[in-house]
């Protein structure tokens, strides 16, 4: 195992957290404008939970690589350790306030993925490493939702979980287990536009990406605390920031501002999609990094 690689791997897993927490405008999410977000926290409460999954990410990756001879589903029960020290690790972090069950659960698999790839002497590309963190948790939306079928649980049940009782959406499972096809959209979007509009910067790259995704995302966490109907209205919110030119053109940047606030004004978040922001920042940045003697660096 190369630790100068693993070490960078969860290096970069935080850092992506931590660049798409800096974006702004980033509707109904927290940016480092907005002194408190919807739901009472901030930005120097999401960047002390980001900075405490670095042991956790390091796990991730670790774990991946060591368990690379082993069937990938059976390695996700050996996966399982890392995220729920994670958990408590941000949830030690921000006193309560976030859990970062999302981004442990896609950005963790990620990091094993790369930590597998490794292993394997393979090489990394966007699509290895999707499919490789795939491979980990093939039958998770089965297991652990498809149970979920007493309505009258709701009130005990995690967002993600209600919104899969009530609507049938699997969020994060879903992204996971059925090869991170949002993430990769997001992939190929933040490619896009760092070819041709490379005038913009990065910040208005990765808003513009995000409101590609909230046009599409089935935001588990939107829909369970906000509604479905919330849900449909701010992916209607957002392709028509689109058709308007997003945050390429001023008009498509004055409708991103306007969705921003009406968000707002509802009291609803759309958190799910940071997270697959998140990811879409990660993957690459783990294509990029260059091997030397020592290991990889980024």
């Amino acid at each position: 195992m190369n630790e100068v690689y693993i070490f960078n791997t969860a290096q970069l897993a935080v850092k992506s957290i931590i660049l798409t927490a800096s974006v702004y405008p980033k509707p109904g999410l927290i940016t480092p404008l907005d002194e408190k977000a919807l739901d009472g926290t901030d930005f120097p409460t999401l960047l002390n939970s980001a900075m405490s999954l670095f042991q956790c990410f390091i796990n991730f990756a670790s774990a991946g690589a060591d368990t690379e001879s082993l069937k990938p589903t059976d390695a996700f029960t050996i996966l399982k350790s890392p995220g729920k020290i994670g958990i408590n690790d941000s949830l030690t972090a921000t006193r309560g306030k976030l859990s970062m069950k999302g981004h442990i659960l896609c950005m963790g698999l990620i990091c094993a993925a790369a930590g597998r790839l490794l292993a394997q002497k393979r090489i990394l590309t966007p699509g290895a490493l999707a499919l490789t963190a795939s491979s980990f948790a093939q039958g998770l939306t089965a297991r652990e939702l498809w149970p979920l079928t007493d309505s009258g649980r709701l009130k005990v049940l995690t967002p993600g979980e209600r919104a899969y009782v009530s609507y049938g959406l699997e969020g994060c499972r879903g992204e996971v287990e059925h090869g991170y096809v949002q993430t990769m959209k997001a992939v190929e979007t933040l490619r896009k536009l760092e070819a041709t509009q490379g005038h913009l910067y990065l910040r208005e790259r990765l808003t513009h990406t995000l409101i590609t995704i909230m046009a599409e995302n089935q935001d588990t966490s939107l829909a369970a605390n906000s509604g479905i109907g919330e849900l449909m209205r701010v992916q209607d919110e957002a392709k028509k920031a689109l058709e308007a030119g997003g945050m390429i053109t001023p008009l498509g940047t004055a409708a991103v501002l306007d969705m921003d606030k009406a968000i707002r004004s509802r009291g609803s978040s759309p958190s799910g999609s940071e997270v697959i922001l998140a990811c879409a920042v990660l993957i690459p940045e783990l294509v990029n990094m260059r091997l030397t003697r020592s290991g990889y660096e980024e």
